[in-house]
């Protein structure tokens, strides 16, 4: 009985397997495969030609560039993505008038489409039709008429705080949750002992927080290292290659330049790379059980 029981629950599972093998690890394989031809786009010719595309990759002055952008980009993105939300969760964490109005007004960027919100930001920061454009240029750039995401400059950081803007729900609610979830009475004692504020932060919060962090950190970090449709809908990897990281790289070797052998050497080894990294996060940034 328990046999057909086993069999039947297999039988169950068996189109969810297909289904994820479909949509997953055969695009995951063929990509494998394909880093290892010459392949023409939009024919079947694949020929053979071993670690050749690795080694064009690897030479290729636009990939090291990409993969130096890549990680700017990563490091900007944690960092502010990591830091805004703790203090905006620990201000939603306090009670006052209006609190729970601000926490719900606070979703409004996460449900914001992609591509609509990175069409929007393009348009107003247009230099002379922009309003945001208008703003930074009559207070920051005070004097001359500066286009943000046309400068080599100053391009990557606009689109961080982009970035950033649109993850700012999730990280703030995620580090909220686990605060809620920290007993006052700790905070009392600390207090009855006299302990200041920022002692109470450092010794008592921030350490509890610690799992939480890690988890948002971890996801953080995967998806801005794969981001691509802001980056691609306001700048292309523009001004010149300034913001090409490895994703708009990728499309650009397999889409603009028809090269799709070398475009799956990219996908390789950025894939390896981040199971590298995924690897060391979990075995040595793991919050360790008190």
């Amino acid at each position: 009985m328990r046999t057909f029981r086993t069999r039947r629950q297999a039988l169950l599972l068996l189109p969810q397997i297909v289904l994820i093998a479909i949509m997953y690890a055969y695009p995951v394989v063929r990509t494998v495969v394909q880093s290892f031809y010459q392949v023409s786009f939009g024919t079947q010719r694949w020929r053979p030609i071993g670690m050749a595309n690795f080694e064009s990759v690897f030479s290729d002055r636009a990939f090291w560039a990409a993969a130096i952008n890549t990680l700017y980009w990563t490091a900007g993105n944690l960092v502010v993505q990591l830091t805004v939300p703790l203090l905006l969760a620990l201000l939603l964490n306090e009670n006052f008038e209006g609190v729970n109005v601000v926490r719900a007004t606070l979703m409004l960027p996460w449900v914001v489409p992609s591509v609509a919100f990175a069409v929007c930001m393009r348009w107003m920061l247009l230099p002379r039709f922009g309003i945001i454009a208008e703003i930074l240029n009559s207070t920051i750039f005070v004097g001359r008429e500066m286009d943000v995401l046309g400068s080599a400059f100053w391009a990557m950081p606009t689109l961080i705080l982009l970035n950033s803007w649109k993850f700012l729900p999730f990280g703030t609610l995620m580090i909220l949750a686990a605060l809620q979830t920290i007993p006052k009475e700790i905070y009392e004692a600390a207090m009855a002992d006299g302990a200041s504020a920022w002692r109470r932060f450092w010794h008592i919060t921030f350490p509890l927080l610690g799992a939480m962090i890690w988890f948002v950190g971890f996801l953080a970090f995967s998806w801005n290292f794969n981001t691509f449709d802001l980056i691609w809908l306001t700048t292309q990897g523009g001004p010149g290659d300034a913001t090409q990281t490895l994703p708009v790289l990728i499309y650009r070797t397999a889409f603009k330049t028809m090269r799709l052998g070398e475009a799956s050497a990219i996908s390789v080894i950025v894939a390896v790379v981040l199971a590298i990294i995924g690897v060391i996060y979990f075995l040595k940034l793991t919050p360790k059980e008190d």
